[in-house]
């Protein structure tokens, strides 16, 4: 429960006012927890979703599910996703994409890929047919979690210091497959869906070779950005596979 908890405090900004002693040992293991944290997001997803759609329809409530998400989260993998734009596709050398990617300043490839993937989002999301949105958006958070996990377990770090060497490199094949247990059990609400579990493993997979091609490893910012851009191929996954 204790690597819950810190775990919901880092990835969340959910206000838990619980003062723990932790160290690096309590996030590493307790990254099994990810798609855990993933649920609760999803239950504030699904709520804005509900109240959306029940004050103007699908367009609202795909508008207030994305917003809650990045309300809940502090836009901590947004932000990942802006700098990993932002150096990955600089077409620069590895040590000049790291140093791009620890700027802070927002660039023209970070801009453009947060204001393409919220379109995205928006845009999936209320395409989705009410009847099954809510166990989709329910479970589209754990299951984006839990393709970090994965890339935690595949990839090595980028960078000799860094919020993700917290995890990435650390996470055991144990570990994953822990954590793809807590993911399913929360599925088995959707049973259609399970599937794309497999689907989108294999899209993570890919992403942690393209990015290792890129810097050697993944950071923080990559792992980030895999979750946020994990949720847009999810949404696209069942949008084809749900109009089959």
């Amino acid at each position: 429960m204790k690597r819950f908890i810190v775990l919901l405090q880092f990835l969340t900004r959910i206000p838990i006012n619980v003062n723990l002693k932790v160290d690096e040992d309590d996030f590493f293991k307790g990254i099994i927890y990810f798609p855990l944290v993933g649920l609760v997001i999803g239950m504030f997803i699904v709520a804005a979703y509900y109240i959306g759609v029940k004050l103007s329809g699908k367009l609202l409530g795909a508008i207030f599910a994305v917003i809650i998400e990045i309300f809940i989260t502090g836009g901590l993998h947004l932000d990942g996703l802006a700098d990993t734009f932002d150096g990955i596709y600089s077409n620069r050398p590895k040590d000049k994409i790291l140093e791009i990617m620890k700027d802070s300043r927002l660039g023209t490839n970070g801009a453009l890929a947060l204001f393409s993937l919220l379109i995205f989002k928006i845009a999936l999301i209320s395409s989705l047919k009410v009847i099954d949105s809510y166990g989709i958006l329910l479970l589209m958070p754990i299951f984006s979690r839990l393709d970090m996990v994965l890339a935690a377990r595949l990839a090595k770090p980028a960078r000799k210091q860094g919020m993700g060497n917290l995890f990435i490199g650390k996470a055991n094949t144990t570990q994953f497959i822990t954590a793809l247990i807590i993911a399913i059990i929360p599925a088995l609400i959707l049973p259609k869906i399970i599937p794309v579990i497999g689907l989108l493993l294999g899209f993570t997979v890919w992403y942690v070779k393209h990015i290792t091609n890129k810097i050697d490893g993944m950071t923080g910012d990559t792992l980030g950005a895999l979750c946020e851009l994990s949720e847009v191929v999810y949404l696209l996954f069942i949008n084809i596979l749900f109009r089959w």
